[in-house]
């Protein structure tokens, strides 16, 4: 028999029972769709999660002093550190193979006020900082400039604004460009304003788009700071270097610098950011596992439904086969034509949910993405756990009814229905 003649009793099989058909592919079908679907919305979920936490910076190390423990010889208990400014340079350049840039920063315990010669007054988180910062901490400046090394050397009253400080202060960023605003009492020039950095999940005071930044200088000189305690360093480790290499590397500098133990794990504290990109990754791992075994298991029981299909079309045909192979047709021609039906029926609903999902994921994509559920991205990944899914299950459904036909005994048939 051709695949013409195979393909033609398909065909002629299954328009005689379009419901029993439809109601079999229905859990393929569906199966298939849902985990294109959430395997897609996996991988856009990682995807917008790295690039709103790549929005905070590079990845860095947040440096904050505490308190001495005992145990140590020479250290008092309970004694304040403390990291003055000029420790933040120390640190860079004697850790230079390992640390790529360490930078100091005031943050304001208590936000600043802030108002503007019409009348507008707003509370804002303020940060004293370095000419490098807006680069390293990803301050991209639709509007203006950022401060350059001579606006820290000299102290200028010169503020950047975030986005959305901007908008609340003088309407748009435009507007805000050479404007006067008083910080506490004290006029200041905004020369730049930051494009919006979106919805930062992870961020450690106030989000960047509502932060006042001055020059470090000018926040020791006039708003109160002390460059002999600064409230936090900015360690940048360089590529290739982990968190906690760079974390020791910097700790075991500033140790004889600010009079604690190097060992002591009180006395400096850190929050590694790159850590959250891990969280990240762990995450998406652990949820594209639990849905590839999840839409596994529906497409399983999608294809014991078409397995059971073909098993009740074989009952009723019984007779016909048991005839077919009793004047001479060969078992391996039966056995073909039944797992062929099978694989016709699992296949085409098994594509038809891909289908269907993958329209779903292109209709989403353009769509605005409400909050933490961003658009699907179909990648290389969720195609390959798709497919692979799909023909497990696609043959898994043809081996069962051609077993069953393969294992039948014609001359039992033949009587039964004589």
């Amino acid at each position: 028999m051709d695949w013409r003649e195979h393909l033609r009793q398909i065909a002629e099989s299954l328009a005689d029972h379009p419901i029993r058909v439809a109601a079999s592919a229905a859990g393929v079908l569906w199966g298939a769709a849902a985990i294109v679907l959430m395997l897609a919305w996996g991988t856009g979920f990682r995807d917008y999660m790295k690039l709103e936490l790549g929005s905070f910076g590079r990845p860095m190390l947040f440096v904050f002093p505490a308190l001495t423990s005992s145990g140590f010889d020479g250290v008092r208990k309970g004694v304040p550190v403390r990291f003055e400014r000029e420790q933040a340079r120390i640190v860079e350049h004697e850790n230079h193979e390992v640390l790529d840039a360490v930078l100091a920063e005031h943050t304001s315990e208590e936000r600043f006020l802030v108002d503007t010669p019409e009348g507008r007054a707003r509370r804002y988180d303020l940060a004293g900082v370095e000419a490098r910062y807006g680069e390293l901490r990803r301050f991209r400046l639709g509007h203006g400039r950022f401060f350059d090394e001579s606006d820290v050397a000299h102290a200028r009253s010169f503020a950047v604004l975030g986005f959305d400080a901007a908008l609340d202060l003088f309407g748009s960023a435009e507007a805000a460009i050479g404007a006067r605003i008083r910080i506490a009492g004290r006029p200041f020039e905004v020369i730049g304003v930051a494009d919006k950095k979106g919805r930062q999940y992870s961020n450690t005071n106030r989000p960047d788009n509502r932060l006042v930044l001055v020059p470090i200088t000018t926040a020791e000189a006039h708003l109160g700071f002390r460059k002999e305690s600064v409230s936090r360093l900015l360690v940048f480790p360089r590529a290739g270097i982990g968190g906690e290499e760079a974390f020791r590397a910097a700790v075991r500098t500033l140790a004889p610098l600010c009079g604690f133990h190097p060992e002591d794990p009180d006395a400096v504290k850190h929050f590694d950011l790159s850590k959250m990109l891990g969280l990240v990754d762990l995450f998406y791992a652990g949820f594209m596992i639990f849905i590839g075994i999840a839409g596994s298991l529906t497409l399983a029981i999608g294809g014991i439904g078409v397995a059971n299909y073909q098993l009740a079309t074989l009952a009723e045909r019984s007779m016909e086969i048991a005839v077919s192979r009793a004047i001479g047709a060969r078992t391996r021609t039966v056995v073909v034509q039944t797992a062929l039906e099978a694989l016709v029926v699992a296949g085409g609903a098994a594509l038809g949910g891909v289908v269907l999902g993958l329209g779903g994921c292109l209709a989403l994509a353009t769509l605005p993405p409400p909050g933490m559920f961003p658009a699907p991205i179909v990648s290389p990944v969720v195609i390959g756990i798709t497919v692979s899914a799909l023909l497990a299950v696609a043959a898994a459904a043809s081996i069962l009814p051609a077993l069953r036909v393969r294992r039948m005994d014609v001359a039992t048939v033949l009587r039964g229905g004589i």
